[in-house]
């Protein structure tokens, strides 16, 4: 699994939520993607968590490298932004 945390200006939030909802769907076609969910915080601050799935790193490290990411984060405008990559050890 990969995590993206960040959080965005205020004024931005409505915007990304819908981008996010109307998202071209590219990463969904590259081999060993699983599935996408984007989790939106409940506090204070606008705050977005974007976890992918991937069937192996390897598959996670093809799609960074690809025009399709360049693509899809060549918009973004998160501050603060964080990522790191898990390995599910238990469901």
């Amino acid at each position: 699994m990969a995590v993206s945390r960040f959080s965005v200006p205020r004024e931005q939030a409505p915007g990304l939520v819908e981008r996010f909802r109307a998202r071209g769907r590219r990463v969904d076609r590259h081999p060993g993607f699983l599935g996408l969910e984007v989790l939106e915080g409940q506090g204070s601050l606008p705050e977005f968590l974007l976890i992918t799935r991937w069937t192996d790193r390897a598959a996670l490290k093809a799609y960074l490298r690809s025009e399709d990411f360049r693509l899809a984060h060549a918009e973004g405008e998160e501050l603060q932004a964080a990522f790191a990559t898990f390995e599910v050890v238990a469901t």
